[in-house]
């Protein structure tokens, strides 16, 4: 029998190109467009719903370019229970994970997070806004990062260090406006959820832990301690 690998499609390698750098495009070219000074409601909707119908684009080229269902990338309507439930695990080991660092290293080692520059950019954004803003991060780069490239990269060299790292690394470094905080915060994160996924093989998991690790600090906390 022939054992010739079979060649990956040209379209797949432009989802990966897409996966990898096409969020942080356009985030780049929304802030690079916006006067200096705070963020309105207007422009956080405007730039998240941007990205939303984007990645509906990108879900259509799976499903038209690939010929693939979105179970390739582990989006599937299979086990919601235990799609909750690692997904409740899985946030609450990351927000551990991420309550030592913040509270234990990174004073130790003089890391600042959430101090000043782009997180003051947010500071009249309502609740509501930045709720649609953490859930398109918690469906998007779930879809992407863990989803996409891992399935792809991994079917494309079963290799661990390409398929596990290299999303690893580049979804850290694009937190980049966070200051160096943000990006350990961002890899260390995205460590659990990598791990997660190639685990349990459920995107909806993902999406859920990813959703509850950045909406607890983001939205519950400040409405719980009324700053807004």
């Amino acid at each position: 029998m022939d054992q010739t690998p079979t060649r990956t499609p040209a379209i797949t390698y432009l989802g990966l190109a897409l996966a990898l750098f096409g969020v942080p495009l356009l985030v780049f070219i929304f802030q690079s467009n916006v006067t200096p000074g705070p963020y309105s409601n207007q422009f956080v909707i405007t730039k998240e719903l941007s990205i939303f119908a984007f990645t509906g684009f990108f879900l259509l080229l799976i499903i038209k370019g690939e010929k693939l269902g979105l179970d390739s990338i582990g989006l599937h309507n299979r086990n919601w229970g235990k799609s909750i439930l690692w997904g409740l695990i899985g946030a609450l080991i990351a927000i551990a994970a991420l309550a030592i660092l913040l509270f234990f290293i990174f004073p130790k080692v003089g890391i600042t997070f959430a101090e000043g520059g782009e997180s003051t950019r947010y500071k009249n954004v309502s609740l509501w806004a930045m709720t649609l803003m953490v859930l398109r991060a918690g469906i998007v780069e779930e879809i992407f990062y863990r989803g996409y490239v891992i399935e792809r990269l991994e079917k494309m060299t079963g290799n661990w260090i390409i398929y596990f790292l290299l999303p690893l690394i580049l979804f850290g470094l694009f937190h980049y406006r966070q200051g160096i905080g943000g990006i350990i915060i961002a890899f260390v994160a995205g460590v659990i959820l990598a791990v997660l996924y190639i685990k349990k093989r459920d995107l909806k998991a993902n999406i859920i832990a990813h959703f509850l690790v950045d909406f607890l600090p983001n939205v519950i906390l400040p409405l719980l301690s009324d700053q807004r």
